[in-house]
């Protein structure tokens, strides 16, 4: 199954404000019921096993920043959501513990080793090997210990799985546009292992979680 790179509806920014909120939605369900919360928080365990100790995170297109919510058992947690789109940001704040970023991942705002651990999820298929490789250098050296991605692999499996929910119309309109279309767009696990090759990491492990998903680990 070749990459098809075509792009998002949810990433323009002149569509109706009630189908981005509905898509937003779309997008907090599937982390919280598809594996993608889970996903997030098990490759952070492996970076950062200590739920006591302080620890400073950003998340790169971190959306409505649900996955960096969901790390409640971190007592000394500083999270930060960084996204190009402040109406994704803003989105069901209201609570929130999360600091809230307007930021370009290509041109991190940050100083040198200014956090532990830049994170994301679901955001590496937005763009090409060298764009990739390019942020994933940008945030080691912004980050003290390492990088964390996960995101689905590209597989004809998970797109008949998100295209019957699609038939089903249990996604509005953006997402059931952009869900198959993230898929086509996607990586394989062994590719986002050679874009991390290109980006000099040190030490890259790769993982397979199921459903279809993988986590990038680069070590300082």
């Amino acid at each position: 199954m070749r990459r098809i790179d075509e792009p998002e509806l949810l990433d323009e920014h002149d569509a109706a404000r009630g189908d981005v909120e509905r898509s937003l939605r779309d997008l907090r369900r599937i982390n919280r019921f598809l594996g993608g919360i889970r996903t997030y928080r098990k490759l952070l365990a492996r970076a950062a096993p200590d739920r006591a100790a302080p620890l400073r995170v950003v998340d790169l297109g971190a959306g409505t920043a649900d996955c960096l919510e969901s790390l409640t058992d971190y007592s000394k947690l500083t999270p930060v959501a960084f996204d190009f789109n402040i109406i994704h940001l803003r989105y069901q704040r209201d609570g929130s513990r999360v600091h809230r970023v307007v930021a370009d991942a290509m041109r991190l705002p940050l100083r040198d080793g200014a956090v532990d651990l830049i994170t994301s999820s679901h955001f590496f298929h937005h763009f090409s090997p060298d764009q990739n490789a390019g942020i994933l250098r940008d945030a080691l050296r912004a980050a003290r210990r390492g990088v964390i991605v996960n995101d689905t692999r590209r597989h004809p499996l998970p797109l008949l799985f998100v295209q019957l929910l699609c038939v089903l119309r249990l996604f509005g309109r953006i997402t059931r546009y952009d869900a198959p279309a993230s898929i086509r767009r996607g990586y394989t696990d062994a590719e986002a292992r050679e874009i991390a090759g290109m980006a000099s990491a040190p030490t890259v492990e790769t993982t397979r979680i199921w459903p279809f998903r993988f986590g990038l680990l680069i070590w300082k």
